[in-house]
């Protein structure tokens, strides 16, 4: 093998300092400022990318907030609304009621007039049936004929005294 022959040994290292001082200057002169922009400029982009998250984030906070704020102010009108609107039916309620009210006290002073009427016509009619009934067991037990009058005034004599 001729690379380990100590006689090849001085012209190796000569095209090993050449094949590496070529090698170097063409990494550092082409290679290396390559890489070095294309790092820095996906540095730049990483650092632009992280502003623009960083201004998305707070644009992203502020819409929160003011949804937040567009929320509260809207469940504040509905809770203003909704308590408007139960005293509006409350008060329609009341009113209602109040109508209802009046109305059965009306109905109910008429029914008790009727109901005096009615009580005042068969108490009269009772009176007339039972001074008719006097009329005729006095005729027929004494046989004195008794006007109308009379047996109405003895009737109503005896109910004062009973009363």
């Amino acid at each position: 093998m001729p690379q380990l022959d100590a006689t090849w040994f001085a012209s190796q290292i000569f095209w090993l300092i050449i094949a590496f001082a070529t090698l170097y200057y063409l990494l550092s002169r082409r290679a290396l400022p390559r890489l070095a922009e294309i790092l820095e400029a996906r540095q730049d982009r990483i650092a632009a990318d992280l502003d623009e998250a960083e201004r998305l984030r707070r644009e992203a906070e502020e819409a929160l907030a003011s949804y937040q704020e567009v929320i509260a102010k809207a469940q504040g009108e509905a809770h203003a609304m909704l308590a408007e609107t139960q005293a509006r039916l409350q008060a329609a309620a009341a009113e209602r009621q109040a109508e209802l009210d009046r109305d059965l006290a009306r109905q109910l002073a008429e029914a008790e007039a009727r109901i005096a009427a009615a009580r005042r016509s068969a108490l009269k009619e009772l009176e007339e049936a039972a001074a008719t009934a006097a009329q005729a067991a006095v005729e027929r037990l004494a046989g004195i004929k008794v006007a109308k009058k009379a047996a109405l005034a003895a009737l109503r004599d005896v109910l004062e005294e009973a009363a």
